[in-house]
């Protein structure tokens, strides 16, 4: 891990069973210049994974909650969304695939959701409100 502080726009939260999809995602954003944290970019062999994640948590403005039916009822998904409230983060929650909206939590039903097949189209959307 990192001794210096770092700054990220974005916290990339997802799971792994949607990696192909939220590689496309990330590198779309970066293409718009948002600074994004996303694991499979930045933890590096011998890190530490879970003070990694704390870590970036702490140091990103944004959480972009991406989620699918392999994720939304996972309690990583939780331990990110419960960080994120309470350091007061923007919540971006971004549906990926056919998901009811009964399934996401409650909690996640607060934030206006961006609902998209196309990972290029939500990280162009997505970089808009950064941005703006």
């Amino acid at each position: 891990m990192k001794n210096e502080k770092e700054h990220y726009d974005v916290f990339l939260s997802y799971s792994h069973k949607d990696m192909a999809w939220v590689k496309e995602f990330a590198t779309t954003l970066k293409s718009c210049g948002v600074t994004t944290w996303f694991d499979d970019n930045n933890i590096k062999p011998g890190d530490n994974w879970q003070q990694s994640i704390e870590q970036a948590l702490r140091e990103s403005n944004t959480l972009v909650l991406v989620l699918s039916q392999s994720n939304v009822n996972s309690p990583w998904t939780f331990f990110e969304l419960g960080a994120a409230v309470a350091d007061k983060k923007r919540i971006i929650p971004v549906l990926a695939g056919d998901i009811d909206i009964t399934q996401v939590p409650l909690l996640v039903r607060n934030f206006q959701m961006l609902r998209t097949q196309s990972p290029a189209e939500a990280g162009k959307r997505v970089a808009e409100v950064i941005a703006a």
